[in-house]
């Protein structure tokens, strides 16, 4: 851990927001996203660009190379007639350029951090849960396209699902101890950690991840489910608050029926959300049965990061 950027104290005595981020930015050691993951969204909005260039720019990343076969070798894309995909532009053409851009992206983000040793956050759970959050919030896309922006792709949903709790992993590396305090102190209490995190540590992971999603250059809609995903109504960026709601519900469907582990003993949603998006009970009754399918799929994509 950099030594600049530990955030230390024996009691709830949080640090102002804006120290708090000077800490985070002055560390030693603060991951960075590979090169790849970020010059791959430049090829892929260039309209000129073709699956031999995408994967041009991937073989440079022999990890994301194995990442994109796995996922097009498994349960999600059953191979034609069950042969094995060993080309890197053959797994791109079928898996699509956005599909590969978020394997990258998502992987990446999560394998930038080390493994918890702390019972209290199981990096396994949590990354399962972020996986759960990405699966679920795709079904639910199927389900509420008529009520969200029509920008908002399937594509979209699914990655901000994954990287929605980032916050979590920063406070992990960089106050952690403060971060343990406050789940300890929500799971005693039984509030919402995001609170709890506030309260101990100076800002809630909401906060702190909507800065390193903006550190990483994310993109707005991303940056904006990560800031409000526990309080979607308030995002200021009315053309980002469909996805947001949508990641808002996604994580308490999740929480819910207990996939992963983010670390919150108290979830709970606006229902006013679940009003707009016209989530009716026939409809619930439908997503929630998609959604132990899909979600039976998730040990490949948690593979993705081992």
């Amino acid at each position: 851990m950099g030594k600049a950027a530990q955030v230390k104290s024996a009691t709830a005595q949080p640090r102002d927001p804006h120290e708090l981020l000077t800490i985070f930015a002055s560390a030693e050691d603060l991951p960075t996203l590979p090169e790849v993951a970020l010059r791959l969204q430049e090829v892929i909005d260039d309209p000129k660009s073709s699956a031999s260039d995408v994967a041009k720019l991937i073989e440079e990343d022999p990890s994301i190379t194995t990442k994109v076969l796995k996922m097009v070798n498994s349960v999600f894309y059953a191979p034609v007639h069950g042969e094995e995909i060993t080309k890197l532009q053959s797994a791109i053409a079928r898996l699509g350029f956005v599909t590969v851009a978020n394997i990258a992206l998502s992987t990446s983000v999560f394998g930038a951090f080390k493994e918890s040793t702390n019972p209290l956050f199981d990096r396994r759970e949590f990354w399962k849960h972020s996986v759960c959050v990405g699966i679920i919030a795709s079904v639910l896309y199927d389900y509420t396209i008529n009520e969200v922006d029509q920008s908002i792709t399937r594509d979209m949903a699914h990655l901000a699902g994954i990287v929605h709790d980032m916050g979590k992993i920063l406070f992990e590396r960089y106050a952690n101890d403060e971060f343990h305090q406050a789940l300890e102190s929500s799971t005693n209490d039984d509030l919402p950690v995001v609170k709890e995190e506030a309260r101990f540590i100076g800002m809630g992971h909401d906060e702190a991840g909507a800065w390193l999603g903006a550190r990483w250059k994310l993109g707005d809609e991303i940056i904006s489910v990560v800031r409000w995903h526990h309080d979607p109504l308030a995002c200021p960026d009315k053309e980002h608050q469909g996805l947001v709601k949508l990641i808002h519900m996604a994580d308490y469907i999740c929480h819910n029926q207990g996939l992963g582990d983010s670390g919150n003993p108290c979830p709970s949603y606006d229902h006013r959300v679940r009003e707009e998006l016209n989530l009716t009970p026939d409809k619930i009754g439908e997503i929630m049965a998609r959604v132990h399918d899909e979600t039976g799929k998730s040990e490949v994509l948690l593979s993705l990061t081992e």
